[in-house]
């Protein structure tokens, strides 16, 4: 009953504050009683914010991470990956009908979340219109943890159905360093050629890190 009463008084809590009136572990604490209802998870709230750092961390961490949390089960674990999808997806939405290039911190953001849970390199590309705004975001390949696999020949195609104008690609270095590799280079330079034959417009490769990114444009390399 205790256990009961206090979680009663913390929604009550969270209900009349709107969430600004809890912390950071009641806020996590929360969210697991909906995957966890017979039990105290206010231990195991703390416990993944001192293992993960943050909310941001705990709502970012790989999957095989969170399996060895002790206490952490099937349900709990698909709750925080739902979470996860949420903030990716909000931020998605808020690049919604907007020059995209306009706020590069918005962007940054946006793909930083995208690729917080990777653990294996993921090419991404947006494609934009003239106005550069979005217009669709393809998942085009998934490469291994060092080796990022995809075709500009692909991308281009995408870019044709879509109707485009211009892309952004975007990918990650799950390792942390965001410095590009011989074969970045390399498939940018090929991309940027494939592009500008068709009258498309690539207008940054940007590679995300574990907490920095390269901007080819920004490097003078676009």
């Amino acid at each position: 009953m205790s256990n009961d009463g206090h979680r009663q008084r913390l929604k009550a809590r969270f209900a009349g504050t709107g969430g600004a009136g809890v912390a950071d572990y009641e806020l996590l604490e929360l969210a697991l009683t909906f995957a966890i209802p017979r039990r105290d998870v206010k231990p195991l709230a703390k416990q993944l914010l001192a293992r993960f750092g943050s909310l941001a961390g705990v709502l970012s961490a790989p999957v095989e991470d969170l399996a060895n949390v002790a206490g952490l089960g099937p349900s709990s674990i698909m709750l925080l990956q739902v979470l996860q999808q949420l903030a990716v997806r909000m931020k998605r939405a808020s690049l919604q009908g907007k020059p995209l290039l306009a706020d590069r911190l918005t962007l940054l953001d946006y793909l930083y979340t995208r690729f917080a849970t990777s653990t294996r390199e993921e090419c991404v590309v947006l494609y934009l219109n003239a106005q550069l705004v979005l217009l669709a975001e393809i998942t085009l390949f998934t490469g291994s943890q060092t080796q990022l696999a995809a075709s500009p020949r692909d991308i281009i195609k995408q870019a044709l159905t879509h109707h485009a104008s211009g892309l952004v690609l975007a990918h990650n270095h799950p390792q942390g360093s965001p410095q590009p590799s011989v074969q970045d280079v390399q498939f940018t330079a090929q991309l940027q050629q494939a592009a500008a034959a068709l009258d498309l417009t690539l207008h940054d490769h940007l590679i995300i890190g574990a907490e920095a990114h390269y901007s080819f444009k920004g490097a003078g390399k676009l």
